[in-house]
């Protein structure tokens, strides 16, 4: 348990559910990559499952976040089925080249390859939940982090391709999205199987319309999620990055019960479209985080609670995406002190005021 809290985040997430008080209220820190902010080489910090365990452990026992989650590699997928990567300055893994030119290659996919047994990265981000688990499973709640549907199929393909199709080959793209779809029920069942939560994101999705987003993001998202819920799915958490304004009012026919949402969203329109419909996490800008003071960070922390604090359906601080891997450890305690102050139980204006 963190020095500065009286309860950890098991205790308080049961609490929480049984309508009892608590310390305080939840806080999220997304930061995936965080071995790196601890001054971990990528390779050092993510490859190995003892690793990626261990600085996500050390993140904890430094921050006292509430939840923990093991991301899978977001070159996974295409890199199973053949694609190779290349790294960015950060040494971050990226796809070289897209594995699909076209959409008459989909039927040369094979399934069998991102099945668990044959996929050395989901077998990596299962032992690294486990290794969490046997450390802190009496503290806290450690997920696994996946791109839905609609990314992993611009993974394949290519975000250009993609979007081209939304008006030239329909037939072809949803084809495309349906495995996609396939793809990712199959990747998270071991997960589902052993109930560990998963969280779903969706970062290429903030590109399209109202109307693009219920025909090609909505369907699928419920196909995996009515899936895994066959399998004992208590239903998934949800990100989409980017100005998503547009979108909102769509995100609740996606049957989910929260969204997280990014900075480039402002939190009080958030709250005043869907926030009688869905609990809402958000959105203190990375940024921010990374470049600002504890001053600065302090004051974007209080905007977000004064602006939706009191969402019908719940509110949450967070990040408006991942913490970027140059970010300081002061500037990540920075956010999570502000964090505690303004969600001390119960979360009213005298916090912050």
């Amino acid at each position: 348990m963190h020095k500065d809290d009286q309860m950890t985040p098991k205790e308080r997430a049961f609490a929480l559910f049984a309508g009892k008080p608590v310390d305080r209220m939840p806080i999220k820190l997304f930061s995936p990559y965080i071995g790196m902010n601890f001054g971990a080489s990528y390779q050092d910090a993510f490859v190995e499952a003892k690793s990626r365990a261990h600085w996500l452990i050390e993140s904890y026992k430094r921050f006292g976040q509430d939840g923990l989650s093991v991301n899978y590699r977001i070159d996974g997928i295409p890199v199973a089925f053949g694609a190779e990567s290349t790294y960015d300055p950060l040494g971050i893994p990226m796809i070289k080249e897209n594995i699909l030119k076209d959409f008459s290659e989909i039927d040369q996919l094979d399934l069998e390859k991102i099945r668990f047994e044959n996929d050395p990265n989901a077998q990596t981000a299962f032992e690294a939940v486990q290794i969490i688990q046997d450390e802190l499973n009496d503290e806290i709640f450690t997920g696994v982090g996946l791109m839905g549907p609609f990314t992993t199929a611009a993974n394949l393909a290519g975000v250009e391709i993609i979007l081209k199709s939304m008006r030239k080959d329909k037939e072809g793209l949803h084809k495309l999205l349906d495995f996609a779809a396939d793809i990712t029920i199959e990747v998270g069942r071991k997960f589902v199987e052993n109930q560990i939560g998963i969280g779903l994101a969706e970062p290429t999705a903030s590109l399209l319309s109202p109307k693009q987003f219920r025909e090609f993001v909505i369907p699928y998202y419920v196909k995996v999620m009515d899936k895994w819920k066959e399998w004992g799915s208590r239903g998934s958490g949800f990100h989409i990055c980017g100005d998503t304004t547009k979108l909102l009012e769509t995100f609740p026919e996606m049957g989910i019960r929260g969204v997280s949402i990014d900075s480039a969203v402002d939190i009080a329109v958030a709250k005043d479209l869907v926030g009688d419909k869905l609990s809402i996490m958000g959105n203190v800008s990375p940024i921010e985080i990374l470049r600002g003071t504890p001053e600065s960070i302090e004051q974007a922390v209080i905007d977000c609670f004064r602006k939706c604090w009191d969402n019908p359906c719940g509110f949450t601080i967070a990040p408006g995406c991942d913490i970027p891997v140059q970010t300081s450890l002061e500037n990540i305690d920075a956010y999570m002190s502000a964090a505690r102050k303004c969600a001390k139980y119960p979360v009213q204006p005298s916090n912050w005021e």
